[in-house]
């Protein structure tokens, strides 16, 4: 493996907040002098785009925004080595900066069906499309890449958790989510072993965690008990985490003064998890 760091936002749910924990800790990555490349493979709403406040728009239409000239979907394709091997600035023109500091790939429409173009590439070579992107291109440009992977098993995910390794599994309260990490823990168990490669949780983020509900402190605890390496800073439910996703800018773009006690909290928190997250990426 290159020296480029790793991991990936993966749960088989929507709604926990896996996108929003890509862009921050990608963030508080970038602020403690990382050099962070963010790679939305989660769908074609470009949700990480709308967080930083980028418009992705296609060719033909009339809005104000970007287009994406080089689309991540093309690594899967059956073109990919020629691109690779005969575009000087395929990295450069697949990527977009970010106000914050993190460079973006966003998603594109092409995923979809890319991730159907997979189910007929031999098994052998169906799972390495994105670490080989990686190695190819990414290595000598970043020192961490964060995924944004998909809310369910498929072909794309497969490829991200492969070229991850590491999984950061963010998780809000409920029985079901209990259920869903030890389910995520069996699932990448099963995947290394299938995969032949090493894979696992690195992380475990609690997630919209309020002071003022037994259910969440129950779940807090219940992770710190089942899972108490790897279990990170309790993110705490605000408001302010919505609302300036909307304006698209995460806590760290928001002055002190304009953020409620439950944001800083959260911003903090986000700060702790990734300080965890690096440490556990470079002992691994």
């Amino acid at each position: 493996m290159a020296s480029v760091q790793r991991a990936a936002t993966y749960v088989e749910k929507g709604g926990v907040g896996k996108t929003t924990s890509a862009a921050h800790l990608a963030v508080a990555a970038h602020n403690s002098g990382q050099e962070v490349l963010l790679v939305d493979l989660a769908g074609t709403q470009n949700d990480l785009a709308t967080h930083f406040g980028l418009s992705i728009v296609d060719e033909d239409s009339s809005d104000d925004g970007v287009e994406i000239d080089a689309p991540i979907s093309a690594v899967f394709g059956d073109d990919w080595a020629f691109l690779r091997d005969n575009i000087d600035d395929l990295l450069d023109r697949m990527t977009f900066p970010t106000d914050e500091g993190p460079d973006l790939i966003p998603a594109d429409p092409g995923l979809g069906g890319a991730d159907n173009n997979l189910a007929n590439v031999p098994l052998e070579e169906r799972y390495q499309k994105l670490d080989g992107f990686v190695e190819d291109l990414v290595a000598d440009e970043y020192d961490l890449v964060i995924f944004d992977l998909p809310g369910k098993e498929d072909n794309i995910a497969l490829n991200g958790l492969f070229a991850a390794r590491n999984v950061v599994a963010p998780l809000k309260p409920g029985a079901f989510e209990r259920d869903q990490l030890q389910k995520l823990d069996a699932t990448l168990e099963e995947i290394s072993t299938d995969l032949d490669v090493d894979l696992g949780l690195a992380l475990v983020i609690p997630t919209i965690i309020s002071s003022q509900e037994t259910l969440s402190e129950s779940f807090v605890n219940h992770v710190n008990e089942e899972y108490p390496e790897i279990v990170g800073e309790a993110v705490t439910k605000t408001a302010d985490i919505g609302k300036n996703q909307d304006a698209g800018r995460t806590l760290y773009a928001v002055p002190d003064d304009e953020l409620y006690a439950t944001g800083k909290r959260a911003r903090k928190a986000y700060s702790a998890n990734t300080d965890q997250l690096l440490a556990r990426l470079t002992d691994r």
